[in-house]
């Protein structure tokens, strides 16, 4: 009798390994793109955060227009990252939103702070520029920490160098955390992002999700007036804290998967 429920037991969790494992082969790829950048041109802005969808928008802190643009995006049930000016190896311009490897915690902890509270409506942040600070351990981890312990932010490393630190600090820390997969407009001539758009794709076809970071760029802008509404059928674009949670949930479902037969 004891066999008997044991192997009814184990028929129905296989039965809801293999429904999860369907349900999860055959859900359409998840796909986040941000555009950042925003807040020094305001008709520019307005058109970024006008296109259709589920774009995520970051904008820079204490620039003209970031108050107005942060507030049209609200109107517009776009998400908001705070995009936030972090040490580059060539010592560009960071304004006083800045994060530079010479603050002490505090200092840090402060500037971050008064960053926050400039914005209404964030979800998250990643980093403009941070060629130079997102190789700082040190500098990352008092960072992650602080987002930590302000609760429901999440962190997008904009990979602004390859050896960057964000994201392997932000998991250790623990806090919600992705990474950008692609550049749209590094090149912001048409075949160039057209050449990206593809990658992007292929590589969300792949992997399950993808996230890109694109800049409101007039070309860019016009780019994706017209590439949108491609998505509709085959992709689900969502905000990047919806793709965060829906990678967290996939990630849980994946255990559970039944091993596939050789073949």
């Amino acid at each position: 009798m004891r066999i008997c429920i044991s192997l009814f037991v184990l028929t129905i969790l296989s039965g809801s390994a293999v429904a999860a494992d369907k349900t999860y082969l055959y859900e359409k790829p998840r796909l986040a793109i941000i555009i950042d950048d925003l807040g020094d041109r305001l008709r520019d802005g307005r058109q970024v955060i006008a296109l259709p969808g589920n774009i995520t928008v970051g904008i820079i802190p204490y620039t003209p227009y970031a108050r107005k643009l942060a507030q049209f995006a609200t109107e517009q049930s776009k998400e908001i990252m705070l995009h936030l000016p972090m040490e580059s190896i060539d010592h560009r311009y960071l304004g006083k939103a800045g994060l530079h490897s010479n603050m002490s915690e505090a200092e840090l902890n402060a500037s971050l702070t008064d960053s926050l509270a400039s914005l209404e409506n964030i979800r998250g942040i990643n980093n403009h520029m941070g060629s130079r600070l997102t190789q700082n351990t040190k500098m990352m981890r008092w960072l992650m920490k602080s987002l930590q312990s302000r609760g429901n932010f999440y962190f997008v490393d904009s990979r602004t160098i390859d050896t960057s630190q964000a994201l392997s600090i932000a998991k250790q820390v623990g806090i919600d955390h992705a990474t950008r997969d692609v550049f749209l407009d590094h090149d912001k001539d048409y075949n160039a992002m057209a050449k990206q758009w593809r990658y992007f794709l292929t590589y969300a076809n792949k992997e399950g999700s993808a996230v890109m970071i694109g800049h409101p760029y007039p070309e860019t802008i016009a780019f994706l007036k017209q590439h949108l509404a491609e998505l509709s059928a085959n992709y689900e674009l969502i905000s990047v804290s919806e793709l965060i949670r829906w990678r967290h949930n996939r990630s849980k479902l994946a255990w559970r998967r039944p091993a596939s037969s050789s073949r």
